[in-house]
Formats: C-alpha cells, structure tokens, sequence
C-alpha cells in the first residue's frame, strides 16, 4: 500500500508509503455463470482428507481495552490532522510462487454453464436492483494507495473503513451524517504503537450489536490492533458511544514464534464465540508461512483483557494458504473455521476447524475439499493505461477474498484466470474471472461442494481484450439470493464497480448477468508505483446483508472516479418485491369479527416473494387490507404464501384489497382478492356480481353478445362475452362470493365462464 499524507494547510505531498504489492503473473479478465460439473457433486470429483491433529492453543493475555467516545476519537483526529511522518524506502512483500503449481489429481477441468444455458430463452430482471448509492472515500480522502475498500452496513449507518479513512453515513439518505469521519490511523493512535495502519477489516456483529474493527499497523514485528463498540448503542453509532482499543504484537501471542518477521492481508471472521484473523506471515520481504489467531469474542466485549491463542505454521503439508476467518450469523455456533486455498496444489481448498473457540481453542489438521481446476488470475489491462504492462491492475493470486456460513452452509469466491469458456487451469488463461464456492457440511468429517460458478466474460475467440473480474466478495441474503460484488476493467473499459448474482430458485451454479454499479469514463494513470508494475488495486473488497431485514444487500466497491484517481463506492442491492397476492381463502369473510384466519397466496415473478427474517431482526413482514379491515397479525409461511389473522369489526361489504409489504419497504397489491359480505347465501343471490351480498340489476343481450350490469357497489359496467343462440348460466363457479359470467353456446357444446 502506498499512503499519501498532505498537509490540510499547504496542500503538498509530504509522504510516499508503500507496506505492501502483491505481484501475479500478466494478463487479462471476464463475465458469464460457471459452473462444473453437476455442482461437484460426486465422488469423482469431491476428496476430503482429515488429519485431526488436536492441537491445543494457549490463551494469551493481553492489556485491557483503552475506552475513547466516539466525541472524543473526532477530537484527538481535528487536533492531529496528519499525524504521520515520512517513512523509509517501501518494502515489498512477495506472496508465494503458485504459478507452477500441479493441479489436484480429482479436480475436473470444466467449462461450466454460460448464461441462458439453465432453460432460459431469455435475459430475466437481476436478482438484485440498485437502490441508493454514494461515494463513500476517495483519493481525495484517504491520501493512500490503494484502499483496501472495505465498508459494512448496520442498524442505521454504513461505516466505512479503508486505508486513511473511517466514516460513517445515514444508510437511509447516504449522506455523511459527522459521527465518524477521521483519519483511522488517528483512531487507532492509543494503541498502534506510532506506526501506521494498513489492511482494514470491518464488522457490525448482530448477535452482540457491536462493531469491530481491525486493522495491522506497520512495524516490525507488528501489532494487530481492534476496536469494539459498546453495548449500550445496540450499533447505532454517535457522540456518546464507547469504544474499547485493543492490541496484541504477533510474534508475542502464546505459543510465540514468528519473531521479528512482519504479518500482512489480515482477514476476519466473526461469529458468537470468537473473532478469526488469518495472517500471511514474511522474513525481511520473503513469504514464510502462516498463522491463525482466534480473539476471545467476551474477553474484548467485556472490557479486557484481550484473550488471543495463535495457530503458527498453518501451513504444513498443505494446510491453508492467506488463512480467511469465517463470519457466522448462527446464534447457535460451537466451532469456528479458517479457509484457504492449498498452498501446494490447485484445484483445492483447505479447512481448519476450531473447537471451544471461546475458551481453549484446539484446531484440526487439513481437511481437504477438491474443487474445479484454477489458475492464477492474470493481471487487468483498463482502457486508457498509459505504462503499458507495468500500468496493468494487480491481479493478486488466489486468495480467497472472503466467506461466510449461512444456515451450515460456507460460501466464499476467488480470483482464478480462465479462458473464453471459463475453464480454469487448462490450456491458456485469457481473463480474469471470480469463481465462487457453496459448500456443506463443515462440521462433518467430509465437507463437499453443492455448487460452485465463476463470473466470467465468454467470447468465441481465447483473446485477452474482453471484460475482467476480480477482487469479488460474497454475500447470501435470509431468502437465499446471492451478490457478488467485484471490480471489472478490460482493454477496451473503463475500471468500474460491479455486481452480479443468483436467485435461491435458479439453476445450480448459474448467475445472472452482470450489472455495472458505475459509470467511469476516466482513465487510471497515477504515477504512484510506476515502475516496476503491476499497478496496486487494493487486496478485497466486502458485501454485507442489511441486519434488521436479512434481504438488503450492501457492497463496497473501487472504481476511477476521475482521471487517475480512484472511489469506493457504496451500493444497496434491492431484492426482489413481494409476490403479488392474487387469492385468500377462504376468499369471503363475515363483517363484524374480531379475529378471521385468511391464507393469502402470491404470483411470485422474477425471484418475487414475500419473506420475514424471524426473530431478532427489526423489521418485518406486514400487511394491511381497504374497506375496514385490520390486520392482528402475518405468519410467513413459504415465499408465495401468507397466513392473515384479520379483524372485520368495522369492515365495509365489499371487495377487499390486500397489500403485503416487505421488510424491505417493497410491497405488492393484489386488487379485490377478499370479499367482506352480509352473511347471506350465495344460492339467493344468484346475480351478486360484486360479492357484496346484494344481487345486481343485470342483462344478457343475444343481439350483441353483451352483459349489461348495474351493480351495487361498482356502478354500471358493459361486458361483451357472448353471441346470439347463447345460453345464460350465471353462477359462482369459483367459491368467490361473486357470481360468475357464463354461458353455454348449443352449436360446439362448449360452457365458457
């Protein structure tokens, strides 16, 4: 990372400092669904090896948590408006070389499943729609190269958390609401040591209504450091809310090792026992292995003082390379998990379970997934680049970019280079495309993978001039959809922020097609880095699910806002509205009641449905009825099926409409579905048109085929159904309340209604 520090009062550049490069081979990127074969499904293709090694972690104490108010961290930030200094020459930390690494023997080498290939005739509505968006840091801001864009929603703000920045806006209005807007360096100043921060990482945890932050600052050894909000804010931020400053050195941590070597591309996980920091550990600028630390969740929420256990040398046969934490919304969680890719092979992941994360951790030996082939992604030409190779965006490598569990089940995505088909590791990559992963069965001895697909772009021709994406992250709502949220730039396009997802009902492995969430029209030529290249792009990017309706799904991506600079962008991703209510029964109801059970089913379209996330979340599935009618309660039973609890007390005769509204605010209305009538029999009220227990003045005349109807609650009406020689048959043939128009015409035998 590069950070530029700038006096606010004469504007000139003071510092140039680079913490970090990530350097992958050259090349190009993509987009279309991928998938391999029938999810990997088969034991053909899915190998699980499991060492369960035991090994014990120690619990190591640290210093309790420096309490600063919200107030109070603003304060310190305005008096130290730049508090950094010029740091010595940059260093460079090489990840290690994958580049000529053997696939895994079970791994299949497949194209996938292009779009439109699941049945489809034709392009369907996204899964998700934009809603409200808004920068949320820029070049202009952070004064750093390059982000790490990172930024997560909450109860009422998104936060977000980037090199150089932390800031937080109203998620309703987008706007910068002041509460927190500092350099987070400033924030961090009581406990990272006087070295800058690089690799932010931001959670709001809905279990514990707190915040996390963490960040690594820049020393040698480093310090890894956190900051948890208070309870008592239930994660609304303000001026009063109490933040708790932890830290730890790496190399410290019980059992210590790695001494004196530098940690890099934190991660993190969080679930209800424990916070999950995966580190890629170097000697000087060389990668030497890896380790996992697992953060007591209620030593840092109870005040401190922090309680840490350190996994050193993950990495053993072949055990899990840049180490992610694992985030699990399950209020039930009773072990943790790091995920990774295989140091030595490809085509492979590698899990390790933590038992008793929130006493004494032990972790398992590898536990093996075989997954598709990959390949390293390649680096990302962008339109405009004017340093040739050297101006191409980084591609990192492999790394998994993020994952989370979602009701037992771990979905996470990647950067892999494919080609115009969107095989991966076999022949020659021409694109960079992200491939993503669901799997099941963590806490078994054989996690296999449900499904698995890559956005990617297609083309006839293996040539690197088509669309790249990279730097994805992933995030599964309560309904079951999935976004990805990513970057995409090619030869011929401009560095954009994108999304792409998967309704829960389409085709295993299938996405949709992908959706730009902005519109750059700039080219990206700074100076900074140049030469040698690639050009740094960050390390992830992050998409979180709204936690008080589990549907509203958050991403912040990076994208050349003006000419050479860069934005992280904030985007809402809207999901699908609620099934229209189209039928209630029973579908006629009594006046005068205080309680009627009505079912109400729904046309579900394009991934419509109605949902409630259930308990613990703030908002809610809802109804409401015209005429009078009130709604006691809503039990959700199935996206396209409701159960009302109504009261008629004060209802009108007549028809009836219902409109169900979503957590979200997104409603549907389905026009006249119930009928409130007087009690009378439908078989003495033969002409009852409009269902509201009073038969209607009505005629068929035969001249001209047409019923004429003066009803009593909708007024006259011309319905032309009918030809001369007809018989009329008016009746209720659907149990409606309402009689039907119907005829039965003598010359082809027919009954038409």
């Amino acid at each position: 990372m590069l950070i530029l520090n700038t006096s606010r009062k004469t504007g000139h550049l003071l510092r140039i400092l680079l913490v970090s490069v990530f350097v992958v081979t050259l090349g190009t990127f993509l987009f279309t669904p991928s998938v391999p074969t029938s999810g990997l499904a088969s034991s053909a293709v899915e190998r699980v090896l499991v060492n369960d090694d035991g090994q014990i972690g120690t619990p190591w104490s640290g210093a309790a948590g420096i309490r600063r108010t919200t107030r109070q961290l603003m304060a310190e930030d305005a008096a130290h408006p730049v508090d950094r200094a010029i740091l010595p020459a940059p260093t460079r930390f090489l990840p290690p070389d994958r580049a000529h690494l053997a696939q895994d023997s079970l791994s299949p080498a497949v194209s996938g499943i292009s779009f439109g290939a699941d049945g489809r005739t034709e392009a369907v509505l996204a899964p998700q729609t934009t809603g409200l968006s808004f920068n949320g840091a820029t070049l202009n801001d952070t004064l750093a190269f390059p982000p790490d864009t990172m930024g997560a929603i909450g109860p009422t703000q998104f936060i977000v958390a980037v090199n150089g920045k932390l800031r937080s806006f109203n998620k309703t209005t987008g706007v910068a609401d002041g509460v927190l807007n500092l350099v987070i360096d400033n924030f961090f100043t009581s406990v990272r040591n006087g070295a800058f921060l690089s690799g932010p990482r931001i959670r709001y945890d809905r279990l514990s209504q707190r915040w996390f932050i963490l960040d690594i600052n820049t020393s040698t050894p480093n310090r890894v450091v956190l900051a948890v909000s208070d309870a008592a804010s239930a994660g609304v931020i303000t001026g009063s809310t109490v933040w708790s400053l932890y830290f730890f050195q790496h190399d410290l941590v019980s059992p210590a090792g790695n001494t004196n070597q530098t940690i890099d591309h934190p991660t993190m996980g969080i679930d209800a026992n424990a916070i999950y920091v995966g580190v890629n550990n170097f000697n000087i600028a060389t990668f030497s292995n890896c380790t996992g630390f697992v953060i007591r969740k209620s030593s840092v929420t109870g005040g401190g003082p922090i309680v840490v256990s350190a996994f050193r040398d993950l990495i053993g046969a072949d055990g899990p390379y840049a180490p992610q934490g694992v985030d699990n919304f399950s209020a039930a969680a009773t072990e943790g998990y790091f995920i990774g890719v295989a140091r030595n092979t490809l085509g492979k992941l590698i899990l390790r379970r933590i038992s008793n994360p929130g006493g004494t951790p032990s972790i398992s030996g590898d536990i093996a997934i075989t997954v598709a082939t990959t390949a390293l992604p390649l680096n990302v030409p962008h339109a405009g680049n004017g340093f040739g190779v050297d101006g191409y965006l980084d591609g990192l490598d492999d790394r998994l970019m993020m994952a989370q569990m979602r009701n037992g089940h771990l979905w996470t995505v990647h950067n892999v280079g494919v080609d115009n088909t969107g095989v991966s590791g076999v022949g020659t990559a021409s694109r960079t495309g992200s491939r993503w992963y669901e799997l099941q069965g963590l806490d078994t001895a054989t996690p296999t993978v449900v499904q698995s697909g890559t956005l990617f772009t297609p083309s006839a021709a293996n040539t690197t001039d088509q669309r790249n994406y990279w730097m994805a992250s992933i995030m599964v709502s309560g309904q079951g959809h999935l976004a990805i949220g990513a970057s995409s730039a090619g030869t011929n396009e401009n560095i954009n922020g994108v999304a792409a997802g998967r309704l829960s009902s389409d085709t295993s492995g299938t996405l949709q097609a992908a959706t730009l969430l902005t519109s750059s029209s700039t080219a990206y030529n700074p100076t900074e880095g140049i030469p040698p290249g690639p050009r740094r792009w960050g390390r992830y990017s992050y998409t979180s699910v709204d936690p008080t309706d589990d549907m509203t799904i958050w991403t912040i991506q990076e994208y050349c806002n003006v000419a050479d600079q860069y934005a992280a962008r904030v985007v809402q991703l809207l999901a699908p509205p609620p099934a229209t209510p189209y039928s209630a029964s029973p579908a006629t109801i009594t006046p005068g009641l205080a309680s009627v059970i009505v079912t109400v089913t729904g046309t579900s379209v394009n991934g419509s449905g109605f949902f409630d996330p259930g308990a613990g979340f703030t908002k809610h599935l809802t109804a409401s009825l015209t005429g009078g009618v009130t709604v006691n309660s809503v039990t959700y039973v199935n996206p396209t099926q409701i159960v009302l609890d109504l009261n008629t007390t004060g209802a009108a005769i007549g028809k009836s409409n219902i409109t169900v509204t979503n957590p979200d605010g997104q409603a549907a209305t389905g026009i006249g579905v119930l009928h409130v009538n007087n009690g009378f029999s439908r078989s003495t009220h033969i002409a009852d048109f409009d269902g509201d227990g009073r038969s209607d003045v009505s005629i068929f005349r035969p001249a001209d085929g047409g019923w004429y109807l003066l009803q009593s609650s909708a007024g006259f009406t011309g319905v032309f159904w009918g030809t001369n020689g007809d018989k009329i048959a008016p009746a209720d043939y659907d149990g409606d309340g309402c009689t039907d128009i119907a005829i039965f015409r003598p010359t082809d035998g027919a009954w038409y209604i």
